[in-house]
């Protein structure tokens, strides 16, 4: 079985991060989205599509405030071996984060994250940990709406780490974030940053 064995790299300890332009990235997409939202009536079908990869675009910016040699990989999959050894299975996540050629975490990107999503995210986490054991890894989403007995279970058998980092944490589906416009938590952000710069 294909395995990997990771090593620490060294940083600067930082307990605070620049963010700017992951707030810039987010303001700049969800302004036009709330506005197009406003004029046409209510169209949540074309804007959920046109949320697209934002929180992905997100995440990885803040990624690069804490280190900017880290490189991110999207569609990058990496071949799992069924545990019979028989057949392969290419599986990936949203972003694959790597430094010298050394992948160090991986992060899925959601704009908000049900308790399906989360089965996905921690199913995907474990058939790459066949790999890279021990990888670190976290789910990066705007709101919640996983069920609190589903994450309890999950938190308890993959282990993972959740950042919720709009300020109205819970999802509700008649107050999209296109329509609320709701803004980032900085708090939330910094926290993701931090837990980025532990894994370095």
């Amino acid at each position: 079985m294909l395995q990997y064995t990771r090593t620490r790299h060294d940083t600067m300890n930082a307990t605070a991060f620049n963010l700017d332009n992951a707030v810039r990235i987010y303001d700049e997409r969800i302004a036009p989205l709330h506005a197009r939202y406003l004029s046409e009536d209510n169209a949540g079908g074309k804007m959920r599509a046109s949320m697209g990869d934002l929180y992905e675009d997100v995440a990885q910016a803040v990624i690069y405030a804490v280190d900017p040699s880290i490189v991110c990989k999207h569609n990058d999959y990496i071949m799992i071996e069924s545990r019979g050894g028989k057949s392969y299975k290419k599986t990936q996540v949203d972003i694959h984060a790597y430094k010298d050629g050394e992948l160090i975490f991986i992060v899925e990107g959601k704009t908000y994250l049900d308790s399906s999503m989360l089965d996905r995210a921690c199913s995907e986490f474990d058939k790459i940990r066949r790999v890279y054991p021990g990888m670190p890894a976290a789910v990066f989403t705007g709101q919640d709406a996983t069920d609190p007995d589903s994450a309890a279970w999950f938190a308890d058998e993959t282990d993972h780490a959740v950042f919720v980092v709009n300020q109205t944490k819970q999802r509700r589906s008649t107050a999209p974030i296109f329509e609320t416009a709701d803004p980032l938590d900085m708090m939330a952000l910094q926290a993701f940053a931090r837990w980025v710069d532990s894994c370095i």
